[in-house]
């Protein structure tokens, strides 16, 4: 299970940059890292899951407190939080499959979100498992094309705004 750091940063190129750059200086990889807008149109917010067994996740915090462009870090690792995945799956659809492959959205709560003359657009939501499940299903039908957005994590029950958005108020 990932330890998560929710990393908030200035909104531009270079502070992805300087994050990323960081990361990959301490071989983490960087695949799994969701980029999201947050409330405030000037900062981004990096979602970091961290392998507790192979680094030291007060570690990376500590390394990323270091940049400039930080402005702050919540550390996630014993709270609860609601983790969800998203991604939009083109399948190679004749007309004689679409109701099996509607079926088989209905059965994951996905959504069909397009239908072309040859193909359907797919978009499924939740756990990462649930997501990876669902494309392996859709396989059978002939997947053309994937896009995931990644994980997108908020802690759960927590009334109090992230740090982030309380110093945009406090500004």
């Amino acid at each position: 299970m990932p330890h998560w750091l929710a990393v908030t940063v200035e909104n531009s190129v270079e502070s992805l940059n300087r994050v990323f750059h960081l990361l990959r200086r301490r071989h983490l990889p960087v695949g799994d890292i969701s980029v999201c807008r947050t409330e405030d149109p000037e900062t981004l917010r990096l979602l970091i899951p961290v392998d507790p067994d192979r680094v030291d996740p007060q570690r990376v915090s500590a390394n990323l407190e270091k940049l400039l462009c930080v402005r702050a870090i919540e550390d996630w690792g014993e709270r609860p939080i609601v983790v969800r995945d998203m991604a939009l799956v083109k399948v190679r659809a004749p007309t004689e499959t679409w109701v099996e492959i509607a079926q088989l959205a209905e059965f994951y709560r996905a959504r069909i979100v397009d239908v072309g003359p040859e193909t359907l657009i797919v978009e499924v939501t939740g756990s990462t498992e649930k997501v990876d499940s669902c494309i392996a299903r859709l396989q059978r039908f002939g997947v053309v094309e994937v896009i995931r957005a990644g994980p997108m994590a908020m802690v759960r029950g927590q009334a109090e705004a992230a740090p982030a958005a309380r110093m945009a108020e406090a500004a």
